[in-house]
């Protein structure tokens, strides 16, 4: 590993000519003594080290380069407090700035990348077999001293790790399946319920619901709260539906899944008078200018619920819970939530405006575990005795946990998503068609309670699990195994669905 930085040092005022003896002196016992602080006994050789510098006008070019460690990038800032401090005593010369004309990094893979990688900030990128150079240019002193190349280091290994995982971000491990079942069709559920006027596409990916395909939704809603929400104690609660952005960032989801997000953007103005222009442009062409209405909005602040809990964690956040009141549990169904899916959009199994129940949980590692359990169980029940379901379970485990080797740690196993997962008879047969995931069930740890710094009242950590419920796919793997005449639907479902609503019949003119 090598760091090579041609810093740059902005003076308030131009340095005499004697000052250039005592700047010799300065970098010299900077290279003993200053940029050698903090490195391990024996391996000076890799701390950073002053290999040239010059003087011109009112700047101090500076190449500094280092190994492993007190990384040439650490040690500008070391080097602009010195500097500063000396030179500002002796000549009046404080420094008014910093930046790295060009910075270049050597640094020994683990693995060789498998696909070309791209990384921000980084202007060329060579790659010999586990070796790679990188090269930035003008770089400011934010971007040096807030530890953006040590980040682009670790988004390089992150990237190589993906692609090295089939450019998906998680394993996919079965671990239960349940007995087989021969469906009732192998239709679309989809074009089927288009023909009755149970549901008509509204957008790409959003669609409207009429009177049967909302009352099936309602029921397995209604189901999920006599078999699970009810009998667990679950408290209901109002999550809002637009996230700030600083939200996301907190909990991972930006940058992860930005390319997913409905975005939410105020207007620059309330004043009608600012908008009279659009105003009258519509009324006298009959459409709307986009470029116009892009103008008189400000930048986004947040967007559309993307997934449910977020926002919930960050109620907690810098707080302390009473350890007696532990476990929390709550749910959330107040609302729809959107995700951007472009070319995946079919038919109701994979939308962009959808109906979820959210399930979350606080407690311990023994009760966050213990209620996990206890879930998994009731929606056993559900999916096999009142849905009669063909489905099965995989456990997913993010890319980054499967490398961080951390399997012995007390209640680690727990960590990561339970997929459920249902086939769709329409996609092919059991063995090689297409299973959907309808369901999750996740353990999170502590990485809300540490993003947010929400504890226990004593001190202790606070483990969260959640559990998504999206009920257009419920319906999807229920319709496509069961069909739509309930003459075809599970005795225990028909029980709680009751009787077949008559849909509006319509005709085009």
């Amino acid at each position: 590993m090598r760091f090579d930085v041609k810093a740059i040092f902005e003076l308030s005022n131009e340095l005499p000519q004697s000052a250039e003896s005592y700047l010799e002196e300065l970098v010299d016992e900077a290279n003993k003594t200053l940029l050698k602080k903090g490195c391990p006994k024996g391996r000076e050789d890799e701390a950073s080290e002053v290999k040239s510098y010059s003087v011109k006008g009112n700047t101090i070019s500076m190449r500094i380069v280092s190994g492993r460690y007190v990384r040439a990038h650490h040690a500008v800032k070391r080097m602009k407090n010195f500097l500063a401090k000396n030179l500002g005593v002796k000549f009046r010369a404080g420094i008014r700035s910093v930046k790295a004309k060009q910075f270049k990094i050597t640094y020994e893979l683990e693995e060789e990348p498998e696909g070309e990688i791209r990384l921000p900030f980084v202007s060329k990128i060579e790659i010999k077999g586990k070796t790679v150079n990188l090269k930035l240019e003008e770089l400011d002193e934010a971007m040096l001293e807030g530890g953006a190349a040590d980040r682009i280091l670790s988004l390089l290994d992150e990237k190589i790790q993906r692609q090295k995982y089939g450019g998906k971000a998680e394993h996919w491990e079965l671990i239960w399946q349940s007995e087989k079942r021969e469906p009732v069709w192998n239709m679309d559920p989809t074009q089927e319920m288009i023909k009755l006027g149970w549901v008509n596409r509204f957008l790409p990916g959003v669609w409207y619901h009429s009177f049967t395909s909302t009352k099936i939704m309602r029921a397995m809603e209604q189901i999920c709260l006599d078999e699970i929400l009810n009998p667990m104690s679950f408290n209901e609660v109002m999550i809002p539906k637009v996230t700030p952005l600083h939200v996301w960032l907190k909990t991972g989801h930006m940058p992860g899944s930005a390319h997913q997000f409905y975005y939410v953007s105020e207007p620059s103005s309330w004043d009608p008078k600012s908008w009279e222009d659009l105003a009258d442009y519509v009324k006298v062409t009959g459409e709307i200018p986009e470029d116009m209405l892009k103008s008189k909005l400000k930048p986004p602040f947040g967007g559309a619920c993307f997934a449910q809990c977020p926002p919930l964690y960050y109620m907690f956040r810098k707080k302390s819970i009473a350890e007696e009141e532990l476990p929390l549990k709550f749910f959330d169904r107040s609302g729809t939530s959107y995700r951007y899916e472009a070319g995946g959009l079919h038919g109701i199994e994979r939308d962009t405006e959808f109906h979820r129940l959210e399930i979350v949980w606080f407690g311990t590692v023994q009760q966050t575990t213990d209620l996990k359990n206890q879930l998994l169980e009731r929606f056993k029940h559900i999916f096999n005795d009142v849905l009669e379901l063909e489905w099965r379970l995989a456990k997913v485990t993010p890319w980054y946990m499967a490398q961080a080797g951390v399997e012995g740690v007390e209640g680690v196993a727990e960590l990561g998503t339970i997929d459920f997962e249902g086939w769709l008879p329409w996609k092919g047969d059991r063995e090689k068609g297409e299973w959907l995931e309808f369901q999750n069930l996740t353990i999170a740890g502590t990485k809300f309670s540490d993003a947010w710094q929400f504890n226990t009242s004593s001190g202790k950590q606070v483990w969260t699990g959640c559990a998504g419920i999206g009920f257009e796919r419920w319906m999807a793997v229920f319709l496509g195994q069961k069909g739509i005449q309930p003459s075809g639907w599970p005795r225990r479902f028909r029980e709680r669905f009751g009787e077949l609503p008559k849909e509006v019949r319509t005709q085009g003119i």
